[in-house]
C-alpha cells in the first residue's frame, strides 16, 4: 500500500504532513516494528480514536493529506480493529452502509461500504445510550441478520445467504463521524469504520426463508414524531441483496450479526430523545438517549 500522504506534493504547502505517533503512546511499540506504510495506518487510526475519545472531530483525511485509495482506507480500518482487539474488544459482526436507494448517489457508493461491529458497540433493545461521548450521532432503522454458518464469495446468491441465516430482526444503527462535516469521501468513511458507533438489535428473531423482506414496512419515530418511513425494498431491492453483496466482498462467519443499511434515512439524536421503530412482522424496537 502506498503511503497515505503520497498524493501530497511539495507544492501542496497548505496541506499538513501525515499524523505521527508520539513515542510515549503505547501504540508506538506496535507500529515501530511495522513497515512505514503500516505505521501510517496506525497513525491515522490513533488520530480517529483520539477524536472519538475527546469528542473533537478532525479534518477528513482526504482534505488534509490528499486522496486515499479504498485499499489504503481499508488498511486504516483494519488498524482500528487491531487496536480495539489489543484493548480487549472482540468483533461481533459487520455493518453495511450507503445502500439505501435514495442515498446511494449521495454517498458515491459503487458497492456497499462496511465496518466492524464490536462486543462493546452491540446493544440490545431498550438500552439507554449514553450520548455524551458521541460527536454528531444519528440513528437509522435497519434489518439485522444473524448468521448460522459461514458465508463467503465469490458466487454467493440470495439462496445461499438465506440458507446461512439463523434469523432476521429489527435493529438500529447509531452512526457518528469522527470527521468535521466537510464532505468526507467514501474512502474517509471506510477509514472511519463506515461511521459506526453502535448497533442495537431487537429480541424477536424470525427465520427469513419464507418472508418477503422487501415488502416489510418500517416507521421510525423520535419523541413520538414520525421521522422516516420505508420498506425493505429500499435496501438494494431486498435486504438480503445487501447481505449477498457484502459476502461477495468479505468473508462472513457464523454467529456474526450483519446490519444491512438504513431503510428510512439517518436522523440526529441527542440526550433525552426516545427513539422507536416499528417493523412489519419483526415488531418494535426502542432506544433511549441519555
Amino acid at each position: 500500500m502506498a503511503e497515505a500522504t503520497s498524493a501530497t506534493t511539495a507544492s501542496s504547502s497548505t496541506r499538513s504532513s501525515r499524523p505521527c505517533l508520539g513515542i510515549s503512546h503505547p501504540v508506538f511499540r506496535i507500529g515501530s516494528s511495522l513497515p512505514p506504510d503500516y505505521q501510517t495506518c496506525y497513525c491515522f487510526q490513533v488520530a480517529l480514536i483520539a477524536a472519538a475519545d475527546q469528542c473533537a472531530p478532525i479534518e477528513p483525511f482526504s482534505s488534509k493529506y490528499g486522496p486515499l485509495t479504498l485499499e489504503q482506507a481499508a488498511a486504516i480500518r483494519q488498524a482500528w480493529l487491531y487496536l480495539k482487539m489489543a484493548a480487549g474488544h472482540r468483533p461481533r459482526g459487520k455493518k453495511i452502509g450507503a445502500v439505501e436507494r435514495r442515498w446511494r448517489s449521495h454517498a458515491q457508493a459503487l458497492e456497499p461500504g462496511w465496518g466492524h461491529i464490536l462486543d462493546s458497540t452491540l446493544l440490545v433493545d431498550g438500552t439507554a445510550l449514553p450520548a455524551s461521548h458521541l460527536i454528531q450521532p444519528r440513528v437509522e432503522a435497519e434489518f439485522a441478520f444473524l448468521l448460522a454458518r459461514d458465508l463467503a464469495g465469490p458466487g454467493v446468491t440470495a439462496a445461499h445467504a438465506l440458507a446461512s441465516t439463523a434469523g432476521v430482526c429489527a435493529a438500529f444503527e447509531v452512526i457518528d463521524s469522527r470527521f468535521r462535516p466537510k464532505a468526507p469521501t467514501k474512502e474517509d468513511a471506510t477509514a472511519d469504520n463506515a461511521f459506526h458507533a453502535y448497533a442495537v438489535v431487537g429480541a424477536q428473531l424470525v427465520a427469513p426463508l419464507d418472508l418477503d423482506l422487501a415488502a416489510f414496512a418500517v416507521r421510525l419515530e423520535i419523541n413520538g414524531e414520525a421521522k422516516g418511513t420505508g420498506s425493505g425494498a429500499n435496501i438494494l431491492g431486498n435486504p438480503v441483496h445487501a447481505l449477498v453483496a457484502l459476502a461477495n466482498v468479505v468473508p462472513l462467519h457464523g454467529g456474526e450479526i450483519i446490519l444491512t443499511g438504513s431503510v428510512a434515512g439517518a436522523f440526529p439524536i441527542g440526550p433525552g430523545d426516545q427513539v422507536r421503530a416499528e417493523f412489519d412482522r419483526l415488531g418494535a424496537i426502542t432506544l433511549k438517549v441519555e
